[in-house]
């Protein structure tokens, strides 16, 4: 049984995948929206962590910070998970995630799993805690809104897919769940919409909950529709009621949207912005503008060998094949050439610092072509093969993969890319068993997470043909129901699998950037919590 009240880190969180560029994907599933979404960002600092603290924090006046898209709704419980910035700050999470990637309480005081096997989560609730309508915060308002989430059309509600929850007087809350799930205080941080508890008030009509529309949560603010132009900006004011005054600190939080770099930061230097999430394009003249940057490089790029059992392309089906691809990658070439100094190139498939990294595998695959001659002979394909590639216009997808072909060439394997422009042929390209190999992209996360929407069987985007390893799916599930420490070590070998089968051929990740206008601190990110929460920003001096 592990309780937690200031909980430890569980593991590090999900982060966001395929690459953050802000587009609303929720029909592709939670791994296309994160790495779309995430892309806006680029450059940065090691994965052991980055932020702008600098100055003495005092009370601040009006905070504006700058994202690519807007958000297509207002409603934590459908929203796409790229646009959870947009209501965390006015609904209230039932745990919080500090920069740190520590689970904190909000209006969860303390947690605990009962038993062994990570099944059922026991949670008492903060008590004489109110929504911003007036009604009590109690163990049935929550009970309600993580149902109604689990029914919702977002990409979240599949992590609550198995949970029947339970009520225990005013503020006792059980959620028992059919599988272990070793990060679900996590899963229900201001990271993920899931946990941004709705009034029930706000429940009688969730299809109200626009952006034309007052917030219906208890968080540090409420979301002003009389000052705020969908589209364009986004306004809360702080919350008169909420039961922490000092995580408000800010009168108001302006979310403004802003697509261009370049006006981003023309806009900072005049103390319009204060904070912009961008791409790595912006990072030169942010810097000489005076800004600062944080961010890290969770963002992979490369290629995911999907057809592993040689359906489409027979010599996929052998691990020499894969092993060999990966051998005449030479990650460090491909990424100077194609990324500069943001990219940073890697084998595995988590960050140095994240969960499941391996020092061990760090060189794993040292550019070596020799090698990769050497193990294709061996497979009985001395002359190499053809290989058709799945990519995409968006995010760079395209040119990985062209520079990726230009690699594979030297060793005799011709690569046939085919380009599409619609994301949504891109995803029903991956899972239509009509390509062996996809030049994709995804957002570093836990093991946990990874197996769910990367790599076990029932993963629909990234794993088109349903790959399946029995020693996979076992270290997967001890995991899950794993304490910890355990967790760790299974994790860990769970990376050691995937990058010695070569089930992908990572080349590079790269950062979600952030920049800071001076003035501004708390913009702070870490491998266990890589995107920066606008709730922990304050006002220095």
């Amino acid at each position: 049984m592990t309780s937690h009240d200031a909980a430890p880190r569980p593991a590090a969180p999900r982060t966001r995948r395929l690459a953050r560029s802000g587009l609303s994907l929720a029909a592709l599933g939670t791994a296309l929206t994160l790495t779309l979404a995430a892309c806006g960002g680029s450059t940065g600092g090691g994965a052991a962590g980055s932020g702008s603290t600098s100055g003495t924090k005092v009370a601040g006046d009006t905070l504006t910070v700058a994202e690519q898209q807007a958000p297509p709704t207002m409603n934590p419980g459908s929203l796409d998970l790229g646009f959870v910035d947009f209501t965390m700050l006015s609904y209230e999470s039932l745990f919080y995630l500090s920069p740190d990637g520590k689970v904190e309480p909000a209006l969860a005081k303390s947690w605990k799993y009962v038993g062994s096997g990570n099944k059922e989560l026991s949670v008492t609730l903060r008590s004489g805690v109110k929504f911003a309508d007036g009604t009590p915060v109690d163990a049935a308002a929550v009970k309600a809104s993580l149902e109604y989430a689990k029914k919702a059309q977002g990409n979240q509600a599949h992590y609550l897919a198995d949970a029947t929850i339970t009520t225990s007087g005013d503020l006792g809350l059980t959620i028992k769940l059919a599988k272990a799930n070793p990060i679900l205080p996590t899963l229900l941080t201001q990271s993920y919409g899931i946990g941004q508890i709705i009034s029930p008030k706000g429940l009688a009509d969730p299809t109200a909950l626009t952006p034309t529309k007052a917030s219906a949560g208890a968080g540090p603010y409420v979301y002003s529709p009389s000052d705020s132009v969908a589209g364009d900006h986004y306004t809360y004011t702080a919350n008169p009621d909420y039961y922490d005054k000092s995580k408000q600190n800010y009168k108001k939080i302006v979310m403004k949207i802003v697509q261009n770099g370049q006006t981003a930061v023309n806009a900072m230097k005049t103390g319009q912005i204060d904070v912009y999430k961008g791409d790595y394009t912006s990072a030169a003249s942010a810097k000489s503008a005076g800004m600062s940057t944080v961010g890290l490089p969770v963002i992979l790029q490369g290629l995911s060998l999907i057809d592993r059992a040689g359906e489409v392309s027979k010599p996929l089906g052998d691990v020499r094949v894969r092993q060999a691809i990966n051998y005449a990658i030479d990650r460090d070439a491909v990424t100077k050439a194609l990324l500069g100094s943001s990219g940073t190139p890697t084998v595995q498939t988590v960050i140095k610092g994240g969960d499941g990294y391996s020092e061990d595998l760090a060189d794993y695959y040292t550019y070596n072509p020799t090698k990769a001659k050497q193990l294709l002979k061996e497979a009985g394909y001395p002359n190499g093969f053809q290989l058709s590639v799945l990519a995409a216009t968006f995010v760079g997808f395209d040119t990985m993969a062209q520079a990726i072909a230009g690699q594979l060439e030297k060793v005799g394997i011709k690569v046939k890319v085919t380009a599409v422009t619609s994301i949504t042929s891109f995803v029903e390209n991956q899972t239509n068993k009509k390509y062996p190999a996809v030049s994709g992209g995804f957002t570093e996360e836990p093991m946990y997470l990874e197996g769910l929407d990367l790599f076990m069987p029932g993963s629909k985007v990234f794993n088109g043909f349903g790959s399946t390893a029995p020693e996979l799916t076992s270290l997967f599930n001890k995991a899950a129901a794993a304490e910890p420490a355990e967790r760790a070590t299974l994790d860990q070998q769970m990376q050691e699998y995937l990058v010695k089968n070569a089930w992908y051929a990572p080349v590079a990740f790269t950062p979600v950037n952030y920049y800071v206008r001076p003035g501004t601190g708390g913009v702070k990110v870490s491998a266990g919590a890589p995107f920066a929460s606008p709730l922990a920003f304050y006002a220095t001096k």
